[in-house]
């Protein structure tokens, strides 16, 4: 195989789940439309929908990796949170004790079922939440201010060569080609 496709293939990748995402996300908005939106189905595709879009977005917004690592953690912990209380939701109505957001996935009643449909919903959910979280922190940096040491350049200033300026004559007041 040709070494040159290697790089496209993490663009092709990113650009057809972001389609898909956003697909998903508008094509089940449109389809429930019409009285079957509750609040956390709302919720679950509006986050797709917007993970969809900064999937294709050409400009990607990527965070520091300080910023990376905090969306991270964010994210994981938004999930685990979200899993600890018990939920009367949606699915798996035969447990009574369910968890997870925004889809129970996790059922308790005389042991643990996990059910696995639920789960990759809730990860792909908890993966857009956290790409819009990593978006936020990159935007919020490109706002601070820029926090390198400075750099004392007046040691470098003049000329490369110190004898060319006094050979050099005085051409400031010059038009070259209508430029000034």
């Amino acid at each position: 195989m040709n070494a040159k496709l290697w790089p496209s293939i993490p663009a092709v990748l990113r650009v057809m789940a972001g389609w898909f995402l956003l697909g998903i996300g508008v094509l089940n908005l449109a389809v429930s439309a019409d009285g079957g939106l509750t609040d956390t189905f709302l919720i679950f595709h509006l986050v797709l929908v917007a993970g969809g879009v900064l999937l294709l977005m050409r400009r990607r917004l990527i965070p520091s990796r300080p910023g990376i690592l905090v969306g991270t953690v964010l994210t994981l912990a938004a999930m685990v949170a979200t899993t600890i209380p018990t939920t009367t939701r949606c699915c798996m109505a035969e447990y009574p004790a369910r968890h997870g957001f925004p889809y129970p996935f996790l059922g308790i009643d005389g042991g643990v079922h996990v059910d696995v449909k639920y789960l990759v919903a809730d990860l792909i959910f908890w993966a857009c939440a956290g790409l819009l979280t990593l978006a936020v922190i990159a935007l919020v940096e490109a706002l601070l201010p820029e926090r390198r040491t400075p750099v004392d350049l007046t040691r470098y200033g003049g000329h490369a060569e110190p004898r060319a300026r006094d050979t050099a004559e005085d051409r400031t007041g010059e038009n070259v080609g209508g430029l000034t």
